[in-house]
């Protein structure tokens, strides 16, 4: 009965494809199945192959990294997460797919990219027990109706079997302003007092492997405060996992991205 519910299913996808062509989500294009990117724009996507397992920043070659796949920075001042997986860098086509997420209310992204954040990041989540977002403050939630990296990791805690997800294990109850100029050690003291562990949750944080979800990586000033929190509460690994790494030059005015 399963098996013929399945070709109905499949029957029915294949007559609306015909109806409908499926379009790329990304440029609009034709593409051959539904919520993907055409060929072009999937050739454009910026992976990020080599990076640092710390802070995930790309490197040139594997010389610059040590026997733990960290570079020179995070080997002399790591971070309070353990290891990071960025599956882009945030630009190009990258880029356009997540601010479409996140401005556009494009909710049919989060498959496409929480996919791409699973990808490569196996040896991040086959150990893992839980799937924690980074919290958006109430006045912004209410504005934007949805937050983007609870949706990704709801998205990637259905796919991997044994990952269970706590999507308000994080609050921030302090509504920052606006950071996209400010220094790292301003935005860490911004943010030093903006996020806490919800207390009841304390006692199954605590000697679990979390791996914390968002969407961009910039500074890592949010990831930095979140983790830390998380660590506080009892968390015995925490790691990062994110859709794109922003790569800027120093002192570069950052745009759109949070954390």
């Amino acid at each position: 009965m399963k098996r013929v519910g399945r070709s109905l299913t499949v029957l029915a996808q294949a007559g609306l494809d015909w109806i409908f062509p499926p379009t790329c989500l990304c440029c609009g294009g034709e593409t051959t199945s539904a919520g993907l990117v055409c060929v072009s724009c999937f050739r454009a996507l910026p992976a990020n192959v080599l990076s640092c397992s710390h802070c995930a920043l790309p490197v040139p070659s594997q010389a610059y990294l040590d026997t733990q796949g960290r570079c020179a920075k995070c080997g002399s001042l790591p971070n309070p997460w353990s290891r990071a997986h960025a599956a882009w860098l945030y630009e190009g086509t990258a880029r356009r797919l997540i601010l479409q997420l996140k401005y556009a209310d494009r909710l049919d992204m989060v498959p496409f990219l929480s996919r791409a954040m699973m990808s490569g990041a196996a040896h991040i989540l086959d150990s893992a027990e839980y799937l924690v977002p980074v919290p958006m403050h109430r006045y912004r939630f209410w504005h934007r109706r949805f937050n983007q990296s609870a949706l990704l990791a709801r998205c990637i805690a259905r796919k991997r079997h044994g990952l269970v997800l706590l999507p308000d294990a994080l609050i921030r109850h302090r509504r920052t302003p606006a950071m996209a100029r400010l220094a790292r050690l301003q935005r860490a003291q911004v943010l030093e007092e903006a996020f806490s562990v919800r207390a009841p949750l304390h006692h199954r944080i605590a000697g679990r492997h979390i791996v914390l979800v968002d969407d961009i990586l910039t500074t890592g000033a949010t990831a930095a405060i979140c983790a830390r929190r998380l660590r506080e509460a009892g968390a015995r690994q925490v790691d990062l996992l994110v859709a794109a790494r922003t790569v800027r030059l120093a002192g570069e005015a950052e745009q759109y991205c949070e954390s």
